[in-house]
């Protein structure tokens, strides 16, 4: 490589960063958004776009159980589509299979598009995709925003305005006022949920954020079980990662009797078999958490490759909402210890190394990728005398990857995990993640004053162990008193 004189080198760099600084950000995209109807939705929406590239575009991202949307993206909702150039001309624009529309020419920005976004397709079929796509009753409404915005490459911040129906409103999650909402990026923008609402709703505080709670009928009589599931996980969760964000969250509660729940950047949705009460926080609780924990494991800090490190996204996330749901004080350390041991059970029947699920993800996953950290946390407390665990590891990768902005692999891992405790972690990896080694559990819940041993029943069990040292019952302690 040819080396430069230092002054050589200087003029460059001043160069290059008067370019920058002369090379403006696009302006906003704006979006106005008139409700036609809400039984079922039907929206309006006049945008004017940037168009960096001749090309608009709908979020990849859809749901595989709606053949037309599956099969043509989000524009099959889509109708009376219009583009105007800056000069005033019309632009003819052409669908582009599933990814969206082809501009006839390159044209001047800012682009004016129009079009009618119509979710009777989904309302005629009993709203498939609930938690991915769309669902209405006569008092409430929720929809994503990859069915709503048509963007073009490259865009960035966009405003957002709604007109609603005499006694409606519109909730987001973003930050604004009067009918205005500034959303800072694209991704913001249509990985998120928006919610139209003639009901109650209720606003809660904690860990920093802003919450807003659209509860479907169903879920009134549990207001105060949800709030309690908010309030003690949420705030140990953000003392956790060291966030120290403020910040808005939506949580979507459906009236569906079926049990699942789809997070977002910074809202989520809920349904449930069962009708929720306190009686069965236990089986939603964690659910609501889990999703939550995914505001930061998974929407902001993102694996390089997807595939190999799902068991880390989805079984740290896991693990960490489970302890949530204790040291919150919502749930006592004997279901800490059940679901400890149903993890097990779940990991039992992992067929495949941790990092080489395929596109398959589902409880085993879950499982071992929980089980993975509980070792590490146990492995950590032992080694510190109590004084550190796994939340400090997820600190040290939030601070390494910048707030999520440089996606991970394993080397940012071990160098987190080194910062905190001193072990061979490259060779529990090589064995117990990128192999086929069992974890070592019974070492594991040992160090943490507590007994693996299968039942009667074939079915796992974690009990307390009466014979476990001093040292090991306090960390087990430690791990599970309720924050103060």
């Amino acid at each position: 490589m040819r080396a430069f004189p230092l002054s050589v080198v200087s003029i460059l760099a001043l160069a290059a960063a008067s370019i920058s600084a002369a090379t403006p950000s696009p302006a906003p995209a704006t979006y106005d958004v008139r409700v036609v109807s809400l039984a079922p939705p039907k929206l309006a929406v006049t945008a004017v776009l940037p168009a960096i590239e001749p090309a608009l575009e709908t979020a990849p991202s859809r749901p595989g159980d709606v053949p037309e949307i599956s099969d043509g993206g989000w524009g099959a909702l889509m109708t009376e589509m219009t583009c105007t150039a800056a000069d005033g001309k019309p632009v003819a624009v052409t669908r582009a299979g599933a990814k969206g529309w082809s501009l006839e020419r390159a044209a001047r920005a800012p682009l004016t598009v129009s079009y009618v976004v119509d979710y009777a397709l989904l309302a005629e079929r009993g709203w498939p995709a609930p938690r991915e796509a769309a669902f209405a009753d006569t008092r409430q409404a929720v929809v994503v925003g990859r069915s709503l915005f048509v963007t073009t490459p490259g865009q960035g911040e966009s405003v957002v305005r709604f007109v609603v129906p005499e006694g409606w409103r519109a909730l987001t999650p973003w930050e604004g006022a009067g009918g205005s909402w500034r959303v800072p990026t694209t991704p913001d923008l249509v990985e998120n949920l928006i919610a139209f609402t003639r009901g109650g709703t209720e606003e809660l505080a904690a860990g920093g954020f802003r919450f807003q709670v659209v509860p479907f009928r169903r879920w009134e009589p549990a207001r105060a079980e949800v709030r309690r599931v908010v309030e003690g996980p949420v705030a140990y969760l953000a003392k956790a990662m060291g966030a120290a964000d403020r910040a808005s969250y939506m949580l979507v509660l459906l009236p569906l009797s079926e049990t699942g729940g789809e997070s977002f950047r910074s809202s989520f949705a809920l349904s449930l078999e069962t009708t929720p009460s306190d009686k069965n926080v236990s089986e939603w609780g964690g659910l609501v958490v889990h999703e939550l924990f995914h505001y930061w494991n998974g929407w902001r800090l993102q694996g390089a490759d997807y595939a190999s490190t799902n068991w880390f996204r989805e079984g740290f996330t896991e693990y960490l909402a489970n302890v949530a749901m204790v040291k919150g004080g919502v749930l006592d350390e004997r279901w800490l210890r059940e679901k400890l041991a149903r993890h097990v059970d779940n990991y039992s029947r992992l067929a495949t190394p941790l990092d080489a699920p395929g596109d398959r993800k589902g409880p085993p996953l879950y499982g071992g990728g929980a089980l993975v950290a509980f070792c590490w946390d146990a492995k950590i407390r032992e080694a510190t005398h109590g004084e550190r665990g796994l939340p400090d590891v997820m600190r040290a990768l939030w601070k390494r990857t910048r707030r999520g902005e440089k996606p991970y692999g394993w080397e940012d891992i071990e160098a987190s995990l080194v910062s905190v405790a001193r072990a061979d972690w490259p060779d529990f990896h090589r064995r117990y993640v990128q192999g086929t080694e069992r974890l070592p559990l019974h070492e594991a819940f040992a160090s943490m004053g507590l007994s693996l041993k299968m039942g009667a029943d074939g079915v796992p069990r974690v009990d307390v162990d009466p014979a476990a040292s001093k040292d090991a019952r306090a960390r087990w302690s430690g791990l599970t008193a309720p924050s103060r």
